[in-house]
């Protein structure tokens, strides 16, 4: 390949590091290396999608669907990896979840120019760092769209990013039309907290910009009743994040001993299994990779997901995938702000209170479910996220018709 002096530097640059990165530990199946010396340098795109690829999670899930959703609508897409790692021997490794669209993709220290209608940038703890300092002046956008999607502080207390800083860099930033913007009102409440009492002007934008997922993934299959037992679960990470730290509150959240409840879990329970001492029998727990998500959710009943009290949730896109898919879903109170009617909201020990009452009124529940589905894809998939980037729309509170919200109030009144 005949490349410019600049570009063979940049590969000798990329050969050397990746053998530095073979020596260190190889890649994995679950890891790619981007191969930049086919990738243009210089491009024009519509949309130009600015984010750290390393890690195969929500980013990844919302990033992904991003792009094929704008292709999809006829705009062009780059996506730019933007890592957060300090040895250039990292700097182009991406999660293997990209592999579709490693057609658009370039690593952020190959990049020449980029000229974009719109860039959104995603990941704060990102657009701290020197390398996205770096970029910055090689992209030329018409307007940017920053999303904080997650929290600036870990479950251990430990700080990820800092809020009065991330509001400074965005407002020192030389593009026009910048957008400041949260993935949900657990985000922006956050946000004001960390700012309180600092001299910084806040200029978080007054709409969110949450996950946006795609409606055909899912199918809508609710249960005509619940089954005997009635499965219950959910699907996530196997981290202590993801789990009660008490055990009793964690044995009510996911009863073990309970006839008419059978647990069903997706992606792990190690983490569980610490604060309990062991995997209850009673739980049946199936690693990630062995049908699908979807083909897990149709087994279940009802969705239940109450992760450690500690943990600082940015949005949940599991709750969404389980609107779509037709499950009623039990959270936590704290989780109101972000997902409103969607959801039924409960302590844990009122947990098999609530679904006995759910199982009551099959027609209610499937009249709910059906609503929810249909707010769900309103609000959080792509013919919202096209109407975001066209129409600069807001995302409405989720919030469905009276006798809805009457009936669903009524269940849990009774829990």
């Amino acid at each position: 390949m005949n490349l410019p002096k600049d570009a063979r530097k940049l590969v000798l640059h990329d050969r050397l590091w990746s053998a530095a990165g073979r020596l260190a530990g190889g890649t994995g199946d679950e890891v790619l290396v981007l191969d930049n010396r086919g990738a243009p340098r210089s491009r024009d795109v519509d949309v130009c999608i600015v984010t750290n690829c390393t890690f195969p999670g929500g980013n990844a899930a919302t990033t992904l669907t991003e792009a094929l959703a704008f292709e999809a609508a006829g705009l062009s897409v780059a996506i730019v990896h933007c890592s957060i790692k300090s040895s250039p021997w990292k700097w182009n490794r991406v999660s293997a979840r990209y592999r579709p669209v490693l057609g658009r993709m370039i690593s952020a220290h190959w990049v020449e120019r980029i000229s974009c209608r719109t860039v959104i940038v995603r990941a704060p703890r990102m657009m701290m760092t020197q390398a996205f300092a770096r970029l910055v002046p090689k992209i030329r956008p018409e307007r940017a769209i920053f999303v904080v999607n997650n929290s600036a502080h870990s479950e251990d207390g430990g700080a990820i990013f800092s809020w009065p800083a991330l509001h400074r860099r965005v407002a020192d930033l030389d593009w026009p039309q910048k957008e400041l913007c949260p993935t949900s009102p657990i985000i922006r409440e956050e946000s004001a907290r960390d700012l309180a009492g600092t001299d910084v002007t806040d200029v978080l934008s007054e709409r969110d910009w949450p996950p946006v997922l795609d409606e055909e993934a899912f199918r809508f299959a609710p249960h005509p009743r619940f089954g005997r037992p009635t499965v219950i679960g959910r699907h996530a990470r196997d981290h202590p994040g993801k789990w009660l730290e008490d055990p009793a509150e964690l044995l009510a959240a996911y009863p073990a001993e309970d006839p008419a409840i059978r647990v069903r879990i997706l992606g792990g329970a190690t983490a569980a299994a610490r604060v309990l001492g062991r995997v209850p029998a009673g739980w049946e727990v199936l690693p990630f990779g062995t049908d699908g998500v979807q083909a897990y959710l149709d087994t279940l009943d009802v969705f239940v997901n109450f992760p450690s009290p500690e943990r600082h949730e940015a949005f949940g896109r599991t709750v969404v995938e389980a609107n779509l898919a037709g499950l009623p879903v039990l959270l936590p109170p704290r989780f109101e702000a972000t997902f409103g009617d969607l959801a039924f909201y409960c302590r844990p020990e009122q947990v098999r209170g609530l679904i006995a009452r759910l199982g009551e009124d099959d027609a209610g529940r499937l009249a709910y479910l059906s609503a929810c589905r249909d707010l769900a894809v309103a609000l959080y998939c792509t013919p919202s996220l096209l109407r975001r980037l066209k129409d600069g729309e807001g995302v409405g509170r989720p919030h469905l018709t009276e006798p809805l919200r009457a009936w669903r109030a009524g269940v849990m009144a009774r829990a």
